[in-house]
């Protein structure tokens, strides 16, 4: 390899010209320098799961009679604000279970789940009916709240270790009481292996 004071020694028996010349090329080596530097290098790939990309793999049951009860994905709209959703209107009496099975793939250790709820624009819910939103891993209730305001709520869940095995996540809705107008929606749920450090 070349060093710099070998190089400036060729130079002092250049023509003006030449000098010309080599001074373009190391602007275009600087640039060309400065531009793979700028570019991220490879990133580590982190597992992720899409709830909506995967519904037809969901099952659907009530925890009592499934009348008046609607699961579905479309892009919904809570305070005017759009983004794809699991739709899951609550049945009559009881709660709405829409139930996914997913594979951990081995050396996934740190997941979380990602998740806005809403209920959808256009719902005349009273200011004293709620829904209740609830989430169950492998049966066990993970979180749970209730909502009857429009906009989009962001949240953020840790899920307990997963590595290596298939877990059961249940999205469940329940009308306490009151069937109607719950136009509840869970906006792009999704498992998210969380980076390191």
């Amino acid at each position: 390899m070349a060093t710099v004071e070998e190089i400036t020694a060729l130079l002092h028996h250049l023509s003006p010209a030449s000098l010309e010349q080599v001074r373009q090329l190391v602007q275009s080596l600087r640039e060309q320098d400065a531009g793979a530097a700028a570019q991220p290098g490879p990133q580590a790939s982190h597992w992720s799961f899409d709830f909506v990309d995967h519904f037809s793999d969901a099952t659907f049951t009530a925890s009592r009679d499934p009348t008046g009860m609607e699961c579905k994905v479309a892009d919904a709209t809570c305070d005017g604000v759009t983004r794809p959703a699991l739709w899951e209107h609550p049945p009559v009496a009881g709660s709405a279970v829409v139930a996914y099975l997913v594979a951990i793939p081995n050396g996934v250790r740190r997941v979380q789940l990602k998740f806005s709820i809403g209920i959808r624009d256009g719902a005349e819910l009273p200011a004293d009916q709620f829904v209740a939103f609830r989430i169950l891993v492998n049966g066990w209730k993970l979180w749970s709240t209730v909502k009857n305001s429009h906009a989009w709520e962001e949240h953020a869940i840790e899920m307990p270790q997963l590595g290596s095995d298939v877990v059961r996540v249940e999205f469940v809705t329940d009308g306490l009481g009151h069937h109607r107008w719950d136009w509840a929606v869970w906006g792009l749920p999704r498992l998210e292996e969380k980076s390191e450090g």
